[in-house]
């Protein structure tokens, strides 16, 4: 029996996904070290998300951890993601579930629609059997989010600034 959180599963399975896809597909998705495409949002997250983040955070070096917060203290680009430097994510381990999905087909059935980065997929939409539904996922990143007390969101602004505060 696996001691793992339900969060770190679907963390893992998020990027297992991405993986799967980027492998298959190779030929035809643009995502690579750099690409920050996708990166210029907003977003909130489940606090059970930022614990994971603080987590990751208070398992770096001292001397990391001044780095990150030296970095994060700089200005972001206008619209980009507060964790978002020279088109690298400075949290990429510890990264969100949504974060670790962006760029593969998802498919939201309630709109009977795929979306995916405009820069994949140029030839044509995958198989369906290659789609991530995203409500399911939703589901269940809220069902994680539930099951372990911490289902309140956090904007990920707010979050650097507790992150500083440290």
């Amino acid at each position: 029996m696996s001691n793992k959180k339900p969060i770190e599963t679907l963390q893992e399975n998020a990027s297992g996904f991405f993986d799967k896809i980027n492998t298959k597909y190779a030929s035809q998705i643009k995502c690579s070290e750099g690409c920050s495409k996708c990166c210029y949002t907003d977003i909130s997250i489940f606090k059970v998300e930022s614990e994971r983040l603080l987590a990751w955070f208070n398992s770096q070096s001292a001397e990391t951890k001044i780095e990150l917060q030296t970095l994060w203290k700089g200005t972001v680009e206008k619209g980009a993601c507060t964790f978002l430097y020279a088109d690298r994510c400075s949290v990429y381990e510890a990264r969100p579930v949504i974060c670790r999905t962006q760029g593969a087909p998802l498919y939201l059935a309630s709109e009977n629609s795929l979306d995916y980065c405009p820069l994949n997929f140029e030839q044509g939409d995958p198989p369906k059997e290659d789609w991530l539904n995203l409500e399911r996922l939703n589901t269940m990143l809220s069902l994680a989010a539930k099951t372990s007390g911490l289902d309140e969101r956090i904007r990920l602004k707010k979050f650097k600034a507790e992150l500083l505060a440290l």
